[in-house]
């Protein structure tokens, strides 16, 4: 019913009659689909998103996502219309979740969420659908780095393998899957240069994890002594291999090495990322032009290698005693003289 006669004009009743049929979708192509009861639901969008665009991510997503997908969101969003999940529908997927999780990973797990229904949609040629659920707020904590400090105390007192492991991440900011797939033959010492070919993950040889990760990395000359001292003469290989001969991997550098190093150390905890952002903030604090942090690091924006920038506090406070206004005036100007005059 939209009203009484006598409480609306026609033009007035039109209007309510074409919101009503808005509301309820009628008007959508989808709409008929829907009633006939051949809507696809989030299981089928699912599927044919894990058979047709999976594959082409990364093999860390490749890996992860089919099972955040199996425990996460199947079970509650599996069995519904893709087109009748609204922002309520996925407020009540949030509350169910959030007390198991932290905000980022709920955060996470939503963007997962709507990237497998948008890639349907495209394949659809539809409009991509829009929600505003009530996500939990993220914590606004500082991503753990390592001070220069801390990065050669942990150098100083690393042993074998892993101590020049550790020198060079604090010297090149490379991700931890980059360091671990680097060769010998990737090395132009005359030139001290690092090409960045590849990266690993589990082990296994993958591509880096953006094309802007195909670099070229300038070392230091006691960055190059120190490789040229541990390699010995070899000029083939792996870099770092471990003791099979494979490639490292994170978990077992950071947890069976770099954290108990820590701990030995009294320094808190970081792991491999930390000696990158290490490295960012420490190139920008240093006055280096900030697209060529971008390049060196590998990044493919600014705003992305801000987000790695961090400043001790001695930095900051020394910063802040070197821009003292009074050293950029001229006290001794005869107006500011006068002025200190008549306050006295």
């Amino acid at each position: 019913m939209l009203g009484l006669k006598t409480e609306m004009t026609k033009p007035e009743a039109k209007r309510r009659l074409l919101e009503l049929i808005s509301n309820e979708g009628i008007n959508a192509p989808t709409y008929l689909e829907r009633a006939l009861g051949n809507a696809k639901t989030f299981n089928e969008v699912a599927d044919k998103w894990e058979q047709m665009r999976l594959p082409k991510l990364g093999q860390s997503s490749q890996y992860m996502n089919p099972k955040l997908v199996a425990k996460h969101l199947r079970p509650f969003f599996g069995t519904m219309a893709i087109d009748g999940i609204k922002t309520g529908t996925i407020n009540e997927w949030v509350s169910t979740v959030m007390k198991d999780f932290e905000p980022k990973t709920v955060h996470n797990m939503y963007k997962l969420f709507r990237a497998i229904v948008n890639w349907y949609h495209r394949q659809e040629d539809r409009q991509p659908r829009k929600w505003s659920p009530d996500l939990p707020p993220l914590l606004d904590e500082e991503q753990r780095w390592f001070t220069p400090e801390e990065a050669a105390r942990i150098v100083a007192n690393a042993e074998g393998r892993n101590k020049t492991l550790f020198h060079l991440a604090v010297s090149t900011g490379m991700r931890a899957g980059e360091l671990f797939g680097l060769k010998v033959e990737d090395i132009d010492f005359p030139r001290h240069l690092i090409r960045v070919v590849r990266s690993t993950w589990l082990g296994k040889e993958v591509p880096t994890k953006t094309r802007k990760g195909y670099r070229e990395i300038f070392i230091d000359e006691e960055t190059v002594q120190a490789l040229k001292q541990y390699l010995a003469g070899r000029t083939t290989g792996l870099i770092f291999p471990s003791k099979n001969g494979t490639a490292l991997r994170n978990r077992d550098v950071v947890f069976d090495v770099l954290y108990p190093l820590c701990d030995k150390l009294g320094i808190k905890r970081g792991g491999m990322h930390a000696f990158r952002h290490g490295r960012v903030s420490l190139m920008r604090a240093s006055g280096a032009p900030e697209d060529l942090v971008k390049r060196q690091i590998g990044h493919s924006s600014l705003k992305t290698t801000s987000g790695y920038t961090h400043f001790s506090e001695d930095f900051q406070r020394d910063l802040a005693n070197r821009l003292s206004w009074t050293q950029f005036a001229n006290l001794d100007s005869p107006e500011i003289a006068v002025s200190t005059q008549q306050q006295k």
